[in-house]
C-alpha cells in the first residue's frame, strides 16, 4: 500500500456497524479483522470474545475468557491471542468458520494489556510493571524494555501496540506519547503532540511508514515514523468521539473504529 497524503486523504463513511439488533452493549476495547469478512473483538465487561460479520453486522459467536480482556491479535489465519491483564497471561483463540473456541493459555511476565505479532513471535505491554517485552508463542522471553532499559520514565502505562515491518510502536496512555522500538527493543524514538494526541489507545499499522492512532482528543492521527508528522485525518467534525480501538482491512481498505461511549455499533470509513 501507497503512503496517505493527510492533505488530499479522503475518507468515505458507511453505514455504522450494528453489533446487536436488541440494544445490548459490549465494552469493547480491542479489534482485530479476521480475514477481510470478520472482526474479532474483546469485550472487556462480559469477559468475551466476539465474533462479528464486517458486511452485516452482528455477533456470530461468543466464548468467554477466564478473565478481562484487553488487546487482540491474529497470529494466523485461524487463531488469534488475546492480552489478559488481570491473569497475567495470553489466552488463544481459535477461528472455526463462524466459531470461536479457546486454545491453550500462556503465562507471560506482568499485566499484559497490549499483543501483537512480529516475525511469528509475540510483543506484548504490560502495565505493572510498565513494560514492552518480546516472546515466544509459549511465552518464553526474548527480549525486554523497561523504564530501566531507558534510565529515565519514558513508560508509565504502555497500553497497546503494532507492528510495521522490523519496528514496534507502543502507545502510552498516561504520557502521551508513542515510542518506536526496533525488533529486539531497542529504543529508536518517541513521538509527542499533545494537541492532537492526548490519553492515545489504539494503535495500528497502516502501511510500512504510516500509522493510526486513537485517543481521548477525539479524532484518528495519522502518525508518519521516518519524518515525526501527525497529522489528524478524522476529527470530532466527522463524528468521532472518544475512539477507543481501530481496526483496518487492507482488502477493503475499511477503517474500523470503536468509540468509548458507543456500546452497540461500530463505525466504518473507505480510504479511497
Amino acid at each position: 500500500m501507497t503512503l496517505v497524503d493527510p492533505v488530499n486523504i479522503r475518507l468515505q463513511q458507511q453505514p455504522p456497524l450494528p453489533l446487536s439488533s436488541s440494544g445490548e452493549e459490549y465494552d469493547i476495547w480491542d479489534m482485530v479483522v479476521v480475514s477481510g469478512r470478520r472482526l474479532l473483538l474483546t469485550d472487556y465487561t462480559h469477559n468475551s470474545v466476539l465474533l462479528v460479520d464486517c458486511q452485516e453486522g452482528g455477533v456470530l459467536s461468543t466464548v468467554r475468557v477466564p478473565c478481562e480482556p484487553c488487546g487482540v491479535c491474529m497470529v494466523r489465519a485461524d487463531c488469534a491471542a488475546v492480552a489478559l491483564p488481570n491473569g497475567k497471561r495470553v489466552q488463544y483463540v481459535h477461528v472455526n468458520g463462524d466459531t470461536l473456541t479457546l486454545g491453550k493459555v500462556v503465562p507471560v511476565g506482568g499485566n499484559v494489556c497490549g499483543v501483537n505479532v512480529l516475525r511469528n513471535r509475540l510483543v506484548v505491554t504490560y502495565l505493572e510493571p510498565p513494560a514492552v517485552e518480546v516472546v515466544t508463542q509459549e511465552g518464553k522471553r526474548l527480549h525486554r524494555f523497561d523504564n530501566k532499559s531507558a534510565d529515565r520514565e519514558l513508560f508509565k502505562q504502555p497500553w497497546y501496540v503494532a507492528v510495521s515491518g522490523d519496528r514496534v510502536f507502543v502507545s502510552d496512555w498516561s504520557i502521551d506519547t508513542i515510542t518506536m522500538l526496533s525488533d529486539q527493543l531497542q529504543l529508536l524514538a518517541t513521538f509527542s503532540q499533545p494537541d492532537l494526541l492526548h490519553f492515545p489507545q489504539g494503535i495500528i499499522s497502516l502501511n510500512n511508514d504510516q500509522l493510526l492512532v486513537c485517543g481521548s482528543c477525539d479524532n484518528i492521527v495519522l502518525l508518519q515514523p521516518s519524518s515525526g508528522r501527525m497529522s489528524a485525518i478524522l476529527e470530532k467534525k466527522d463524528g468521532v468521539e472518544s475512539p477507543q480501538a481501530l481496526a483496518f482491512c487492507r482488502h477493503s481498505m475499511t477503517i474500523y473504529i470503536e468509540y468509548e461511549f458507543k456500546k452497540n455499533s461500530i463505525k466504518r470509513y473507505r480510504l479511497e
